[in-house]
């Protein structure tokens, strides 16, 4: 029998090192796990590459492409396993310069990839980080939905342009909900599958200045398995915290859930 897990969080990793003692308390949370995939987002700063690569032992092959001051994408992938192959692909829209958007532009996002084998299974693992919604308003005349839109489409095709044998995983903070024209069409034309799909649970978990509207599921870890090929798939949803502070504000290390993912091959 073969085995992969997989581990994907919005990491809240702040720029000007206003992330840099919470982002190590993370990966010392994050450790012990040992999945074999780790996903991250919004990692806003490259001085916290080197943090995470020093606090997560045995994620001896990291992937991300450093930028002038972030990795493209806020993203940083770090397996237990060997990469045979990564790249970063941005998406074609990334908004405007001169928006409410221009975090979301200027950490050039996009979709970060990674190619390896486990045992003779191949799979690439897609790691991104859509453009915010700052206004929370889905509808197919936004300005922002139609910015996410292009990069849904932009996701499904590369998704699309994988071969069939192989097993795709596209997870990240999507930045919109189930209950979208957005997530209906990403699994339209992916033709991925989520495991997750009948949880209500909430990935965000908003402050308390911030509308109750947003506690919904923003994550997604999808799935696209080859035909005929056997496979169980374990998905689940992860509130991390700091176990060791006393208060809760001392508990808070990011401001989503992690999504896991187990995945079993059956002995040939």
């Amino acid at each position: 029998m073969s085995t992969f897990s997989l581990f994907s969080l919005n990491t809240f990793g702040l720029p000007f090192f206003l992330g840099w003692r919470r982002l190590g308390r993370l990966a010392e949370e994050i450790e012990p796990l040992a999945y074999d995939i780790l996903c991250l987002q919004e990692i806003q700063q490259n001085a916290y590459v080197p943090l995470l690569l020093n606090k997560l032992h045995g994620y001896n092959w990291p992937a991300y492409e450093l930028n002038l001051f972030t990795p493209k994408g806020g993203l940083v992938s770090l397996a237990r396993v060997p990469i045979e192959s990564r790249r970063f692909i941005p998406f074609n829209d990334r908004g405007r310069l001169w928006s409410i958007g221009f975090a979301d532009w200027a950490l050039m996002k996009g979709i970060l990839c990674i190619y390896l084998q486990i045992d003779t299974h191949r799979l690439v693992v897609m790691n991104t980080h859509l453009h915010a919604n700052y206004v929370g308003a889905w509808s197919i005349k936004n300005g922002m939905a139609n910015i996410q839109r292009h990069q849904i489409q932009h996701l499904a095709a590369v998704v699309r342009s994988l071969p069939e044998d192989t097993l795709v995983i596209a997870c990240g903070d999507f930045n919109f909900p189930r209950t979208t024209f957005l997530y209906d069409e990403l699994i339209a034309e992916s033709g991925m599958t989520d495991p997750l799909a009948n949880d209500p649970r909430p990935t965000y978990r908003p402050f308390s200045v911030v509308p109750a509207k947003w506690s919904v599921p923003l994550d997604f870890m999808l799935v696209r398995v080859p035909a005929n090929e056997p496979v169980k798939l374990e998905a689940d949803i992860l509130p991390i915290e700091f176990s060791r502070a006393q208060s809760r504000a001392g508990r808070f290390l990011s401001d989503h859930c992690a999504l896991t993912l187990k995945i079993e091959w059956p002995a040939s």
